[in-house]
């Protein structure tokens, strides 16, 4: 990889980062169900460890009632339209509203993101999954790393120590793979 242009680089990061999504979704579409529900059960759980699973049973009982409300809303503006129209019922056509988030769904995503990575390691191609994004994740610094100096990789490779971090595995063939000469 000596000599490669930065563009060349993120060619190469890109072409791995496909190889590997690819690799993902072969491992999902193994197990079809398990990403819906890995992310069902995160969102519990994000819920309860936030405190927040009775107040969300509460949101979504008031959420029931004001949808309920909103239909019998819509279904009385469409008669009266119809009724100002001549048209019989079926002729005026329904509409619906947007949903709008706010900080509490955005913390309650964040969480379940956290909750979903649990869950993927619990199971043995979740734990497939994790790795391969964890090395998607690193991987323009596996293709730099590839192709640097000693003295950076031994850098790196301290740097990795002090974190108490563990180079992914494509890290570690990157790292193995012997300087260019100059």
């Amino acid at each position: 990889m000596s000599g490669l242009t930065v563009t060349e680089k993120q060619h190469w990061k890109d072409r791995i980062a496909r190889r590997i999504d690819k690799c993902i979704e072969t491992l999902t579409a193994a197990e079809p169900n398990l990403m819906d529900r890995i992310q069902r059960e995160a969102r519990q759980r994000a819920l309860a460890s936030l405190g927040l699973a009775a107040w969300q049973a509460g949101l979504e009982e008031i959420e029931r009632q004001e949808e309920a409300l909103t239909q019998r809303k819509r279904q009385v503006e469409r008669t009266m339209l119809a009724q100002i129209r001549g048209v019989p019922l079926d002729a005026v056509d329904s509409y619906s509203g947007t949903r709008h988030c706010d900080e509490v769904e955005r913390a309650v995503k964040r969480r379940q993101a956290v909750h979903e990575d649990e869950l993927l390691a619990e199971n043995p191609t979740g734990q497939q999954i994790l790795a391969l994004r964890r090395e998607k994740d690193n991987l323009l610094d596996t293709v730099w790393l590839a192709s640097c100096s000693a003295e950076l990789k031994t850098l790196w490779s301290k740097v990795t120590e002090l974190l108490h971090d563990e180079p992914t595995r494509l890290e570690r063939d990157a790292l193995a793979i012997q300087p260019p000469m100059a």
